[in-house]
Parts: structure tokens; sequence; C-alpha cells
């Protein structure tokens, strides 16, 4: 069948201005010792770096420039140091040696990018490291064991961190370098996001299976959503409307109105080309989430099949997948745009 001219402009229009997520994509690879650098409109690959051994975590600076991967190592070999990448140029730029400082894991930068914060759990502390200069500049106690993840608002006015061995979260004083409370949450909690106005606080809990809302102004649970397998990772939108969580136990990625804290999404990643290394076996294993900033887009790593999952929010399907190493983990987003 022929098509006229006119609607085959339009479907051509159509095809070459359909909505695709951009920027760069950092995931780090735990097996590999490496961080894999995508550009997410063309879903290639820029670069695969070098980082510590067992990289868990990253986290970018807000100028997009500079990504961070936190080096946490084995259980024979505790790690104590972060990797450092050039996103401008691909390259690993330096290492920060932590000294004594040992399994760093949840990092994020305070407001105009030259403070890093940093869990150090062996120390139970968060870490505060000059980003320039690679030094440790004070540490704030969260008085709790395995303090793992950690959430920032938007300010940096709010830092909380999740502790697994004790079932809470710590809520940190850090121009006092102080715990200001010790909030009891529920077994084994790891995952955690913050509203960008620091009043909300989305907790996981592994053992549970449930996401707990923390009120931080009345400094409690306010609400408790159920019926997760493992509510391994969770992120909240820029503009605070999204909440999103990763089950890699169920193979689902669940999306969250924030307001009501009732389900929007649920996506259910594919079940095929499982890799027989999976962490859950037969399970794609989303684990780390980072959203674009306009709240569009979320980036899933699949553990289970070594790759990177781009999810449409408003469709609320995956619009494509990227290659990463072995055993994606982390990942975080940068508005920098570098095409191979």
């Amino acid at each position: 069948m022929r098509i006229p001219p006119l609607l085959l402009a339009l479907v051509v229009l159509g095809a070459s201005t359909r909505e695709t997520p951009r920027g760069t994509i950092v995931a780090s690879n735990m097996r590999d010792n490496t961080a894999t650098v995508i550009d997410a409109a063309s879903r290639k690959v820029l670069a695969t770096l070098p980082t510590g051994e067992a990289p868990h975590e990253v986290a970018t600076t807000h100028d997009g420039k500079w990504a961070v991967v936190s080096n946490y190592g084995t259980r024979e070999r505790p790690g104590n140091s972060i990797t450092v990448i050039d996103l401008s140029r691909l390259v690993v730029s330096r290492t920060i040696d932590l000294g004594d400082y040992r399994r760093p894991h949840g990092m994020a930068f305070f407001p105009g990018d030259t403070v890093l914060a940093v869990t150090s759990e062996v120390s139970r502390a968060v870490l505060l490291v000059d980003f320039r200069t690679g030094k440790v500049t004070a540490t704030v106690p969260t008085n709790a064991r395995a303090s793992h993840m950690l959430a920032m608002s938007s300010a940096g006015d709010e830092l909380f961190t999740t502790n697994v061995a004790d079932g809470s979260i710590s809520q940190l004083d850090v121009a006092g370098r102080a715990t200001k409370r010790v909030i009891p949450v529920a077994k084994q909690v790891e995952g955690i996001a913050i509203s960008p106005d620091g009043k909300h606080v989305w907790v996981g809990s592994n053992a549970d299976g449930i996401v707990v809302i923390v009120d931080v102004r009345a400094g409690g649970p306010v609400d408790t959503v159920s019926g997760f397998g493992i509510p391994y990772r969770l992120a909240v939108s820029r503009d605070g409307a999204t909440a999103i969580v990763t089950d890699p136990s169920r193979g689902e990625v669940r999306v969250f109105d924030t307001g009501t804290h009732r389900q929007r999404l649920l996506i259910a990643i594919p079940r095929r080309d499982i890799l027989p290394t999976a962490e859950v076996p037969g399970s794609p294993s989303p684990e780390g989430v980072t959203t674009s900033p306009d709240g569009r887009w979320a980036f899933v790593t699949l553990q289970g099949r070594n790759l990177v999952a781009m999810i449409d929010l408003q469709q609320g399907t995956i619009a494509a997948y990227a290659p990463t190493g072995t055993w994606s983990d982390g990942i975080a987003y940068s508005t920098l745009e570098r095409r191979p």
C-alpha cells in the first residue's frame, strides 16, 4: 500500500522527535571492579573504567562533571577508597584514600560540590570529604551499627542514614558534628530516599518487605507500604512527586505518588537472558535506581542481566536497555551529554 507523502512525512517526523532520555549514566560493576559510563540517548557505552575492589554506590556532582564510586571491598579485604571519574574526559582522575575509615558506601554531594558525604560502616559514621583535596575533614557519628546508605535533602540541610543491623535511621546534625536522633523503623533497613524539601524519608526494610514513610518533623513513621519481596533501593524524583522502589526478589519496579503513598505503576522486568550469576536466582534483579532531573526517566541496574533499564515514568514502560559489566549495582545520572 502506498503511503501518501503528507502522512509519510508525519510518520517520519513523529519517529525523529520521539522523546528519549539524554545525559550520562554511570553504573558500578561489583564483580568486574569497574564502572560503566553510558550515553543515555544512544544507549552506547562511552567507557569502562577501573575502580577499586567491589565498587558499590555511585554519586555525581550537581554540575554533572564528576562521578564518584565507593569501593566497598570484600569480606576479606574491606575497602577504604573512592574512585573519582572525570566525565568530560572519560578517565579516572584520581583515587581518594580514606585511610582507616573502611567500608565506604552511600554517598551524596552537598550543594556547591566541594564536600562529599560518605558512610563508613566500620566507623559508624558519615565522613565529610573535601572533594578538592580528597581529605576527610570531619566525621559525624550515627550512633548505630552498619550505617549503609544515606539520603540528603536538596538544600543539604537534612541528612539521614539507614542502619542495617539496628533497624533504624539516624538524623544527623552536620554542622554540630552530632546525631540529632535515631529513629526505629523496621528490621534490616537499607534503601532510603528523602523528599527534596527534607520533610519525608522513605525507608525500605529487606526483612519485613515493607517501605516505611517517616515524617521528619514528627520524628517517626506516618505510613507503611507493604507487598514487597525486598525493597532494595529507593529514589524520589527531584520535583518530589514520585517515589521509585526496586524489588530484586520479585523482579519489579514500583512507582508511587508521594502525596497519597499510592502505587501509580508496577513495571515487571522481563525474565529473559537471566545470568547464572544473578543474585536472586531466576530474577533480573533490579537494584540501583536514579532519576533524570525532570522526573521523566528512571534508570535501574539489572544485576541479573548485566543491563541498565531506562524506564519512561509517564508511559510506565521500559524504553530501552544499555549494557553494563558484571553485577551492576549502584547508579547515578549526570546531565552532561557526550555522544560516542
